[in-house]
């Protein structure tokens, strides 16, 4: 009883104070009674996170370009239909280098008419980029020689005659309404007038081209003429033969060393126009398995899986 008698004494003090106003409490009591503060913007998923810091993981053009990668380093190559050259530098990361770190000339071949050249690259700090004028484009070959901060970066790219643009009509992202593609023969199905195009780029450098109807059934290769120029350091244009056997048309390369290889096909169908598709491949696996995004000069760009 005694035990219980002591509670009791020292409960109630506590009981008073609990309910006793002191000056400012009023004040404490309403901000205790307002909407709790609004939550922080949400962060981004971990697998967001990886992705946007992962080396490599980023080859999405920034300035309308194309996108190459030697090291680790990145060049956006943007060739205006007017023969200005621009090239924007980034790292593994594709954080932008500063053009006053990098230094290097473009060699222009034409394919036709006209005479190589070598034009110095002067920094332009407006724009961030390594510039200089050329002429029009012409389906000519572009080869730029840079020092990176001491680190060399050489690399060829064939620019038809629209320039760049050509290359970067599509958005990163999948388009709206855009129609999906199969795969009839495990490679990358792409657009093309009369119907489509279908290019299978293994890692042993094989690389194998469809003729496609516009319901993605075969149509014949016979009298197609096409080549491929994968936009890796060193690499030159292959021209594809035709298989009559299996009338397709073929090429090799040297073995694929990347998981991810950009290429340019540059294709004639029968009685058509040239046509330039550029094909990004993801060439995860020991057999190059993996998720292909590829894009051409009409806007349309698709996903497949293997």
């Amino acid at each position: 009883m005694r035990q219980i008698l002591l509670s009791l004494l020292v409960s109630i003090p506590l009981v008073a104070c609990s309910t006793k106003e002191t000056p400012g409490h009023d004040h404490e009591r309403a901000a205790s009674t307002q909407a709790p503060a609004a939550a922080p913007p949400p962060t981004k998923a971990p697998e967001d996170r990886a992705a946007s810091t992962r080396p490599h993981a980023d080859h999405n053009a920034r300035h309308g370009g194309l996108v190459t990668m030697e090291g680790d380093n990145h060049v956006e190559v943007v060739v205006g239909a007017d023969g200005a050259i621009d090239l924007y530098v980034s790292d593994a990361v594709r954080t932008p280098i500063p053009p006053q770190d990098v230094s290097g000339t473009i060699t222009i071949e034409p394919k036709g008419k006209g005479e190589k050249q070598t034009l110095t690259l002067a920094p332009d700090e407006t724009k961030g980029s390594l510039s200089a004028k050329g002429p029009a484009p012409d389906n000519g070959d572009y080869t730029w020689d840079l020092k990176v901060r001491g680190a060399p970066v050489k690399m060829t790219l064939t620019v038809p005659a629209s320039g760049t643009a050509a290359f970067a009509d599509a958005p990163a992202d999948h388009p709206a309404g855009d129609h999906a593609h199969g795969s009839p023969h495990g490679g990358v199905v792409q657009s093309l007038a009369g119907g489509h195009v279908e290019v299978k780029l293994e890692k042993t450098g094989d690389i194998t081209v469809w003729m496609l109807d516009a319901a993605e059934k075969p149509r014949s290769a016979k009298g197609v003429t096409a080549s491929l120029r994968p936009v890796v350091a060193g690499a030159k244009e292959t021209q594809l033969a035709y298989d009559e056997k299996a009338d397709v048309l073929r090429g090799k390369i040297d073995p694929i060393k990347q998981d991810h290889v950009d290429g340019v096909l540059s294709v004639t169908p029968a009685g058509g126009t040239a046509t330039s598709l550029r094909f990004a491949f993801h060439l995860e696996g020991p057999t190059g398995a993996g998720h292909d995004v590829h894009m051409g000069h009409d806007g349309h760009i698709g996903h497949e899986g293997h």
